[in-house]
């Protein structure tokens, strides 16, 4: 029998009823102009704790660019989860965790501002501060004590806007109009061992 990921098997199992009610948003996004991609991304220790680092390149639609430049905060979320492989059996799940990076236009001193956990920065240019957005720099996802020696382990990393942190008049556009709005690297996996 094949080791199987709990993650595996749940997307096999789902595979044929979400294909058909799924539109072609990837296709879409891309018409649209925006995406976000995962360049990089890289799991080592350090000491007691295992550290992401890697990059998202994140593109705006033009009417996400709009609403910036109007205004609208965009957050978005940046998602880890990791699973321990087990031979003849499910993957045990290890963690699930995601952390908020906001991005602001202030159209009076024309700067972007990027939050990620509490640290602000500021940025000239809208490429910049995008850059800041991808950046997964030195991001503890796991302690040692959560882990067994000897093992094979799989991280997933996924970044995506938070269409629920729009203003509540837009959250109802973004749902209608899934192309201009939403922005989703999808899950990418990554393994690694302990």
């Amino acid at each position: 029998m094949l080791a199987c990921s709990r993650r595996d098997f749940l997307r096999a199992a789902c595979a044929a009823s979400v294909f058909a009610l799924t539109p072609p948003s990837h296709a879409e996004n891309k018409a649209g102009g925006g995406g976000i991609t995962l360049e990089r991304a890289e799991i080592t220790q350090k000491g007691e704790l295992f550290e992401l680092s890697g990059h998202f390149n994140v593109q705006l639609s033009k009417t996400l660019e709009n609403a910036l430049m109007r205004g609208v905060q965009l957050t978005f979320l940046q998602a880890f989860e990791a699973e321990r492989l087990r031979d003849f059996w499910i993957s045990e799940s290890l963690i699930d965790i995601e952390r908020s990076v906001r991005l602001s236009y202030n159209a009076l001193l024309r700067h972007y501002y990027v939050n990620l956990s509490g640290v602000s920065s500021t940025h000239e240019t809208l490429a910049d501060a995008l850059h800041a957005v991808g950046e997964l720099q030195d991001w503890s996802v796991l302690n040692v004590k959560q882990m067994k020696r000897k093992s094979d382990f799989k991280a997933y990393v996924r970044m995506y806007l938070d269409i629920a942190q729009l203003p509540k008049p837009l959250q109802i556009n973004a749902l209608a109009s899934s192309a201009r709005w939403q922005l989703d690297s999808g899950w990418q996996e990554r393994g690694f061992k302990y």
